[in-house]
């Protein structure tokens, strides 16, 4: 993924590590901090009935450029200022690219929001207010989705559909738990199948007596 440079500083073109970017507190002679910048990706939307494809979308572009942690929370905000070796305050750079950095991402996940789900991120001001309120708004519809997803997959037999059928659907099934989150492994794939197979074989034999 290729990074467009910010005015008037000197960014490499790409960036495996974000950490480069913010050098320690206590060194106000480290190199200026970099502010990193992407193009504008094909998304999808962020809809009622998306999120979860929607987020796995968006993490793994956010993951490519390490900057995962200013959404998740897990990037520490830097002191305002810091002391010079003779002790009076300055304006830390760390600060002030961590402020650029997430202001950045703030504005680029606001347009991959539907206008309906759009109104609720009005007093959102960083880009972790608005990732944890859209969590919170569909976290719970997540997890029941996942549960039923789940479910469907452990109960589905074989029944009437060909080998073909039956095995393209619980991986379908398997797949689109993955992307939400579930893993679920070979081994349990296997096992899921061996159980659809059989149950269905055991009806039918029921049938002949």
């Amino acid at each position: 993924m290729a990074t467009e440079p910010v005015p008037g500083v000197d960014m490499p073109r790409h960036s495996s590590n974000i950490t480069t970017a913010f050098p320690s507190q206590g060194s106000s002679s480290a190199a200026p901090p970099t502010v990193y910048y992407f193009s504008k990706h094909d998304t999808i939307k962020l809809t009622e009935n998306n999120f979860l494809l929607w987020k796995h979308q968006l993490l793994l572009i956010l993951e490519g450029y390490d900057l995962e942690g200013f959404v998740q929370g897990t990037i520490p905000v830097p002191s305002h200022f810091i002391p010079r070796a003779d002790g009076q305050l300055i304006d830390n750079p760390v600060f002030l690219t961590n402020k650029k950095q997430d202001k950045f991402l703030t504005s680029w996940l606001l347009p991959i929001v539907s206008d309906d789900i759009l109104v609720h991120l009005t007093t959102a001001k960083t880009s972790f207010s608005i990732w944890s309120t859209i969590e919170k708004r569909f976290g719970v519809k997540s997890n029941i989705k996942i549960s039923s997803m789940r479910h469907y997959l452990y109960s589905l037999t074989k029944a009437n559909l060909t080998v073909k059928e039956y095995l393209l659907k619980v991986k379908q099934l398997s797949d689109s738990l993955i992307v939400a989150g579930s893993i679920v492994t070979e081994q349990e794939r296997v096992s899921i199948i061996l159980v659809g197979v059989h149950s269905c074989a055991s009806l039918s034999h029921s049938y002949v007596y």
